[in-house]
């Protein structure tokens, strides 16, 4: 269902992606780019708080590869791997590091209430909300699933502002739909790609 296929698709295989959110121990410190994986600090969008470091990065990495020895964490990061699912309804691709710089993310991660029927939710879902988001900035619609639980989902959106962000996740005529894909309600966070 995405717009574009990849070699991994093509072989049969899921591209796997890592996500690490960690606390940083000073907030105020600068975050040192990196060419191997996009980093973002978490914004006070949709109620979040600033403090936060994502990074993601292709293939499966552990704590030393994706951690930096200059960036100081208040305590040891949460790293997950994902299967990115081209197979679902899907817009954009997971862009390098430096083109994603002054993007914006917006992470929704949750448990599934049902696996087997989730696809088919997630695409009437995404489908139908793709137009309006991408007219408003939402150049990537990526959904993922967990590399070791397939009930664990994880919609990464990269936006090319954030004009619209509160406005359309804060909607629930919006956001009702997607809703009904969790167990229990997912989590929303709101990053500036540094």
């Amino acid at each position: 269902m995405t717009e574009q296929g990849s070699s991994t698709e093509a072989s049969g295989e899921r591209e796997v992606i890592t996500v690490m959110l960690g606390e940083l121990a000073d907030p105020t410190g600068a975050v040192d780019s990196n060419t191997s994986h996009i980093n973002a600090l978490s914004t006070t969008l949709m109620g979040g708080a600033e403090g936060n470091l994502l990074r993601i990065g292709r293939g499966a990495m552990d704590a030393s590869t994706i951690a930096e020895e200059s960036l100081e964490l208040s305590a040891n990061p949460v790293i997950e791997h994902f299967h990115l699912r081209p197979d679902w309804f899907s817009f954009g691709e997971l862009p390098d590091p430096a083109a994603a710089s002054d993007s914006w993310i917006v992470m929704i991660q949750g448990r599934l209430v049902d696996r087997n029927s989730a696809q088919a939710a997630h695409d009437a879902v995404a489908e139908a909300g793709a137009p309006p988001m991408r007219e408003m900035g939402d150049i990537a619609h990526l959904p993922l699933t967990g590399a070791t639980d397939p009930s664990q989902f994880l919609s990464i959106d990269l936006w090319d502002n954030d004009k619209h962000i509160e406005a359309m996740y804060g909607n629930p005529d919006v956001t009702a739909g997607f809703m009904q894909l969790f167990a229990e309600p997912p989590v929303l966070q709101v990053f500036r790609c540094s």
